[in-house]
């Protein structure tokens, strides 16, 4: 750590000297154009206009097949860019396909190289093309579309209508993987918290928002799951009723929760906050109808039950994210 004393001019301009070994190492001479970035809590960055302001690119090398999919995924959410598969052999068809499932899942990685015994990785999205708070609101439509179908599906015994929530998890997962990426990196680098348009305290925030969309996502997936193993004969109407009235006292939780914390209404989300009573009467009155069922279908509808709940209580979470944030 620096310390240095700030001087006044006969002017009554302020100035302050830099290390010779910073404007050195930034290749700086006199008349360098300097940028300066106020941040929170009355810290000042300066920045070498015209220098890159991006992290060198960082490169990892995978060298272990077993849980190479993990491995991808862990560099793609630490920020690595570059990322070479060697694993000291030639890769075989199934690996080679493995690896590709793998850059699949996760937005922005393509293959640019690949010989018999490696292939090189490499992420071409730019942090900044893609705004944090953009991508946050593309994953809560999709996770509230999820949940808005998998209740229609469940209702309606519409095998092909779950089908296709279940495979919409994975887009969201995509945006999920996307969002910590982003935000992991902004906590590391100013220039691109600046870009993104996002402080670091907001980005603890927005990580916990992007896990409890995520999570909603992951329920609604769930209950679509279910409808096969449903036939619409062993479902009474009155639980239908009670289970579509859960769900849809969970879902405008969690709409009314997503709407707090795009526009940062902090009344709004502590009315949302104030819901979760009948919330839990909701799930407690599903029980109650499902006490003289039969054992199988009666553990089956209460994890459906369950999930609409857990779906309706990370609506609150995300009401409590917005109202927290005037402490």
């Amino acid at each position: 750590m620096d310390y240095r004393r700030l001087q006044m001019s006969k002017g009554g301009s302020f100035l302050l000297s830099l290390p010779k070994e910073w404007v050195l190492k930034n290749g700086l001479e006199g008349g360098a154009v300097l940028r300066l970035v106020e941040g929170e809590g009355g810290a000042l960055t300066i920045k070498a206009e015209g220098a890159a302001e991006a992290e060198k690119g960082v490169t990892a090398v995978i060298r272990e097949q077993e849980g190479v999919e993990r491995q991808i995924r862990s560099n793609y959410l630490a920020g690595t860019d570059t990322m070479v598969i060697d694993l000291g052999r030639r890769m075989t068809p199934a690996m080679r396909d493995q690896v590709k499932t793998a850059i699949h899942k996760l937005i922005g990685l393509e293959i640019v190289e690949e010989e018999a015994n490696s292939m090189t990785i490499q992420c071409l999205l730019q942090p900044a093309s893609m705004p944090v708070k953009s991508t946050l609101k593309r994953a809560y439509i999709l996770a509230a579309s999820m949940h808005k179908e998998a209740e229609q599906a469940l209702a309606n015994g519409d095998v092909e209508l779950a089908e296709a929530v279940s495979r919409r998890d994975d887009e969201v997962d995509r945006l999920y993987f996307l969002m910590v990426r982003q935000l992991r990196l902004a906590l590391r680098n100013p220039g691109v918290a600046e870009k993104l348009g996002v402080g670091p305290a907001e980005c603890l925030d927005l990580r916990m928002a992007a896990k409890y969309v995520e999570t909603i996502a992951d329920y609604s997936g769930a209950i679509a799951d279910s409808v096969p193993k449903l036939s619409r004969k062993e479902v009474d109407k009155d639980i239908m009723e009670a289970l579509s009235e859960l769900s849809g006292e969970a879902y405008r939780i969690h709409e009314e929760a997503a709407q707090a914390l795009f526009k940062q209404d902090i009344k709004l989300a502590e009315s949302v906050m104030m819901k979760s009573t009948k919330l839990t009467e909701g799930l407690v009155s599903v029980n109650e109808l499902l006490m003289s069922r039969q054992p199988r279908i009666a553990a089956l509808l209460d994890s459906i039950a369950m999930y609409f709940y857990q779906i309706g209580s990370h609506g609150i979470d995300l009401a409590e994210l917005v109202s927290g944030a005037r402490v």
